[in-house]
């Protein structure tokens, strides 16, 4: 059942499946410690609508594409939801998967989603990052990806907030498990040392997936937390300098 500014954007077409999820929210950190404005989530919306959609953060293997988002302003009684549930605004999307030609990938996508397990995650660059520490000192850099050498020490800062400034949204992924088999030989590797070096974000993300799907085993939520720490061990470090 589509909310109500989805549904104007739904029709009945069989070679569609059409998936609503939440994208991104505002001024709240994220489990990679990612924060957007309210201001700039606004400037940036347009971004989304018409952008790919993915599986697995896999830029070739595109399976839908995003129609429509909106800025949701929760309440109170919003989904039976506290307030210290959701407190920020975020922005919510539609998605066309396009069934027809994805068979296989609608079947692991709609079992994951009965059991929980189905994530949406955006795809982003920006003009610029601030770096804000936990004792609020802050640094501002050119974007060039989410680690870059660039930033210097700033990359293993613990507890480290990053605003993401003039966002630009490039897309977005659908995250199931379990992982896919192309991460074998030296893309393993690749993530097992990226990891490593990364301790705090793979320990937050993996938290803050437990704690939002408390009904999986570890196993799953390891997963889920590889399929999206991929994403950021793969970075080539593209930004974006202007508004076109």
């Amino acid at each position: 059942t589509a909310s109500g500014w989805a549904s104007k954007h739904i029709f009945q077409n069989d070679a569609i499946k059409w998936v609503i999820a939440k994208y991104v929210e505002a001024d709240n950190p994220n489990s990679n410690g990612q924060s957007w404005s309210l201001e700039d989530l606004r400037m940036a919306q347009p971004s989304i609508n018409y952008a790919p959609m993915n599986m697995l953060h896999k830029s070739n293997h595109i399976v839908g594409a995003y129609v429509a988002n909106e800025m949701i302003y929760p309440t109170v009684d919003d989904d039976n939801e506290s307030a210290e549930d959701v407190a920020n605004p975020y922005i919510e999307t539609v998605g066309a998967f396009w069934r027809y030609y994805f068979p296989d990938e609608l079947a692991a996508i709609e079992s994951a989603y009965k059991e929980g397990t189905l994530y949406q995650s955006m795809e982003c660059v920006a003009k610029s990052i601030t770096f804000e520490s936990p004792d609020g000192e802050t640094a501002e850099f050119d974007y060039m990806g989410p680690f870059h050498e660039s930033y210097g020490a700033w990359n293993e800062k613990a507890g480290t907030v990053r605003h993401l400034n003039q966002p630009h949204f490039l897309g977005g992924a659908l995250i199931i498990p379990p992982t896919l088999p192309g991460w074998k030989g030296a893309t393993v590797k690749d993530l097992s040392e990226f990891v490593k070096s990364h301790e705090d974000l793979a320990a937050d993300t993996y938290a803050s997936i437990a704690s939002e799907r408390p009904h999986l085993d570890s196993k799953k939520v390891e997963e889920i937390t590889l399929a999206l720490l991929n994403r950021y061990s793969q970075i080539d470090g593209n930004s974006i300098k202007d508004n076109e």
